[in-house]
């Protein structure tokens, strides 16, 4: 899907709201400049998933997309993240905790979802290495999830701590355990940020 800059800047404000409940200038300054931010992490993975879409730059976009990739790397390694610039992320992405986080670059993940310290989105290295998760929105990722293959996971769904998800999952279901299986139904309430879905009605 091609990035346009204002749907870029669209998706950098959803993601500081989801995160911040703020998205004001000052904290996309903010978010640029820290040297230790997930917020950092997810405005320049933005910036880098723009450029990287464009067919032809010129000689100021290539510049600055090679300092924000610059950038964007070194906050991965700072916050213990690995994340391509090529990867699909909808909006509203939220990453509250640092540590351990692979998303592997095929992966699609749908808007206002939630990825937990530890979780890993990864291939089958026994079936195919590029096939991979596509996952749906409000999705909430629990601490040390794993998602193995190519799955596909519904629309609201709760996959639960050190759950390991090899088969697709239904819409509106918490899974757990390993193998993962259903283990209860999932609404809305637990996964988006009420706040900000009142944010987008306003600003509609």
């Amino acid at each position: 899907m091609q990035m346009t800059w204002e749907k870029t800047k669209e998706y950098i404000r959803q993601d500081l709201y989801r995160n911040l409940e703020s998205c004001t200038k000052r904290d996309v300054l903010k978010a640029l400049c820290s040297g230790r931010s997930m917020m950092g992490v997810l405005v320049y993975y933005r910036i880098c998933h723009y450029f990287v879409g464009l067919q032809k730059r010129n000689v100021m976009q290539f510049l600055l997309h090679s300092f924000c990739y610059i950038r964007f790397r070194h906050l991965q390694e700072r916050c213990g993240i690995e994340l391509s610039q090529r990867t699909e992320i909808g909006y509203g992405l939220r990453l509250p905790h640092k540590g351990n986080i692979i998303i592997h670059v095929k992966a699609i993940i749908g808007n206002n979802c939630e990825i937990m310290q530890g979780v890993t989105i990864g291939n089958n290295i026994m079936k195919s290495r590029d096939e991979v998760a596509v996952i749906g929105d409000e999705v909430l990722l629990c601490a040390g999830a794993k998602i193995i293959g190519n799955v596909k996971i519904g629309n609201t769904v709760i996959v639960g701590a050190n759950a390991v998800v090899t088969h697709d999952v239904e819409d509106h279901t918490i899974v757990g355990g390993i193998p993962a299986r259903p283990i209860g139904k999932c609404d809305d309430r637990f996964v988006i940020n009420r706040k900000q879905q009142e944010w987008q009605e306003q600003n509609a």
